[in-house]
């Protein structure tokens, strides 16, 4: 089980399942969300996620780079990114993962939108994970 939180505390949730994919970001609005060069994210299937604390807030963000609405839940006291629902794949949940309690138990397996990336450094070039132009699939 995933278990995670908010900077402030006001927000926890869990996700009863194993991931389905963990992987580095580099959207434009990933990296916009997180200010960094991109975002590390932990896709859960969406019935395993449940917020145990506290009511997210919500932006609805139409993709820069894929044109499609993602849902960008947040905590609405301290600002923190928790999750990230994409129309592009609704059945996933996409758990920001500097808001698990332990980051350390989810290593990104892949790159995404590496065209989007800020500098090929971004991209980790020679660590043999697959890399994806755009989204995969």
């Amino acid at each position: 089980m995933l278990t995670g939180h908010c900077l402030c505390g006001q927000i926890t949730y869990q996700a009863d399942a194993e991931p389905a994919l963990v992987a580095n970001c580099h959207c434009t609005d990933c990296r916009r969300q997180t200010a960094s060069a991109f975002s590390t994210v932990v896709g859960v299937p969406a019935p395993s996620f449940t917020v145990t604390g506290g009511e997210l807030a919500e932006f609805i963000t139409t993709g820069t780079d894929h044109g499609q609405p993602t849902q960008r839940k947040f905590c609405g006291s301290c600002g923190t990114p928790i999750v990230s629902v994409s129309s592009a794949m609704p059945d996933l949940v996409f758990i920001k993962a500097g808001s698990l309690d332990d980051p350390t138990v989810v290593e990104p397996q892949l790159e995404v939108w590496t065209e989007s990336a800020l500098q090929q450094w971004a991209i980790g070039e020679g660590s043999g994970k697959p890399a994806f132009a755009r989204g995969p699939g």
